[in-house]
């Protein structure tokens, strides 16, 4: 497995001395309240960072662009119903502050069903 670190998404080509490379960007998404994102699911990554278990959900979006959005664990429980190919919709909704004392990010989530 690679580590998610240190893994990037290939967003760009350019073309330099007549050899072709590609931008390798990092590419997550850090939305602020009422951002949203939306497109296809290409995958599902199942992540084990140090103690902690995540995933990773990587959407692609009309124009092609690729984009992570990590996981918590309410979003976690949101993505559950979503299969890869499915074009959805994540709404960032800021956070509220849990009874342990952590905050929790709110999303709301959409799938497009007349999608064919």
């Amino acid at each position: 497995m690679k580590n998610v670190l240190k893994e990037k998404i290939l967003t760009k080509k350019t073309t330099e001395n007549n050899e072709k490379w590609e931008i390798i960007e990092d590419n997550n998404w850090n939305p602020e309240i009422g951002d949203h994102i939306e497109g296809k699911i290409i995958s599902i990554r199942n992540m084990k960072i140090g103690e902690y278990e995540t995933y990773i959900y990587i959407i692609e979006s009309d124009d092609g662009n690729h984009t992570r959005v990590w996981g918590c664990t309410y979003l976690n429980q949101l993505m559950e119903e979503i299969i890869l190919g499915d074009y959805i919709r994540i709404t960032y909704n800021g956070s509220k502050q849990t009874n342990n004392g952590h905050k929790m990010k709110l999303f709301n989530l959409e799938r497009r069903i007349n999608d064919e």
